[in-house]
């Protein structure tokens, strides 16, 4: 006990978060501070408690500190200048910073204080610690998960230093914060908080930061929805994720793709199907139109034009399910035979591109015939 260090356990939030009733379960006493849990019941000037037990090796001075944004800019004044002078007297120290939470979600002037506080201190992680107080105890299952994480994108801070306490008003569940609390605090590491700058914030930007803020938080959010929908896609698709849900829901239909998805996914396959078929028959009678065009360049064109178009389809057809098998078939009756045996060898050649076909003799067999009958 007398080896101990003491230094400070600063308290920060907004007014009504729950600071002051925090502080009480760290010291084990309802009377330490005013607590109703309320934004009635309000802090404006910074107290000191001691704990009477350390914390490992420290022992740690309480600062119950009043909340930052406010309506007007004389009490923001106020409440910026108690900040700044609990850490001129207590440099060495943990910070706890206690967002408030509206019907789940993290109050937008939470995040306005908190990112200004942390500008001007730039708060070092080992010695930081976010609280969500007072969450409802029939809040979803994945609550904390998904907020932490948007919490984590926000702050920069990691998902460790990150806590969750329900609202509660029972002496066994006052215990058990207490010693979660004891728990996280001995995890963090007291360090010297140096002022970068003053605190600043005008009252009349509150709104638009509130708005900006409010607006990343929609998007962070957004984002692990889209995250945990593919975390489910990928899951069903593992055969031991699956059989574990079987075994959890007793329902089967949590293993198989829906019958709408797979149907839908075949008339889009056979839609393209007909779609390139249509193409491949326009380009064919595109070649047997240039098969009278005296300029080779024009082939030497259509040529390119029918590779990047087949390197397409290509990429296409090998997404997709079941494998397909193309067979092109082109007939044209004419009263000049060499006429018939050039159209055959482009068709042969176009087919080729179409099906893949690296190489393409015909072309070069056409154009050296060509040039030896010219």
């Amino acid at each position: 006990m007398a080896s101990a260090t003491t230094c400070g356990l600063i308290i920060l939030g907004n007014s009504g978060v729950g600071k002051s009733f925090l502080a009480n379960r760290l010291l084990d006493d309802d009377q330490a501070f005013e607590s109703r849990f309320s934004a009635r019941s309000v802090t404006r000037h910074t107290e000191w408690k001691n704990m009477s037990t350390p914390i490992g090796k420290y022992i740690y001075s309480v600062a119950n500190i009043p909340g930052f944004v406010e309506a007007n800019q004389k009490l923001i004044d106020e409440n910026r200048h108690e900040i700044m002078k609990a850490f001129e007297q207590y440099p060495f120290s943990i910070v706890i910073f206690v967002f408030g939470n509206k019907g789940g979600r993290i109050p937008d002037e939470d995040l306005v204080a908190f990112m200004k506080i942390n500008d001007a201190y730039q708060f070092p992680p080992e010695s930081l610690l976010l609280i969500v107080n007072g969450i409802l105890s029939n809040a979803p299952d994945d609550y904390e998960e998904k907020t932490a994480q948007m919490l984590e994108d926000f702050t920069h801070i990691d998902k460790s230093h990150i806590c969750f306490i329900e609202k509660t008003t029972s002496e066994e569940d006052k215990h058990i914060i207490r010693h979660c609390l004891h728990e996280i605090i001995a995890k963090c590491e007291p360090t010297y908080h140096t002022k970068k700058h003053d605190i600043e914030l005008i009252a009349d930007e509150i709104s638009r930061l509130k708005m900006e803020y409010r607006q990343r938080q929609d998007q962070l959010l957004a984002q692990e929805y889209e995250y945990s929908k593919r975390q489910q896609l990928n899951s069903t698709s593992n055969p031991i994720q699956t059989c574990h849900r079987l075994q959890q829901h007793h329902s089967i239909s949590d293993t198989n793709e829906p019958i709408h998805e797979s149907i839908d996914h075949n008339r889009r396959f056979h839609k393209t199907m007909e779609d390139n078929q249509t193409k491949h028959e326009q380009y064919v009678a595109h070649v047997e139109k240039l098969i009278h065009d005296v300029n080779n360049d024009n082939i030497t064109q259509l040529a390119q034009q029918l590779e990047n178009t087949t390197k397409q389809n290509s990429a296409l057809i090998a997404q997709m399910s079941p494998p397909v098998t193309i067979t092109y078939e082109t007939e044209r009756k004419t009263s000049s035979n060499r006429i018939k045996k050039r159209i055959g060898k482009v068709v042969t050649f176009v087919s080729n591109l179409v099906l893949g076909e690296s190489q393409s003799p015909e072309l070069e067999d056409y154009q050296t015939s060509r040039h030896d009958n010219n």
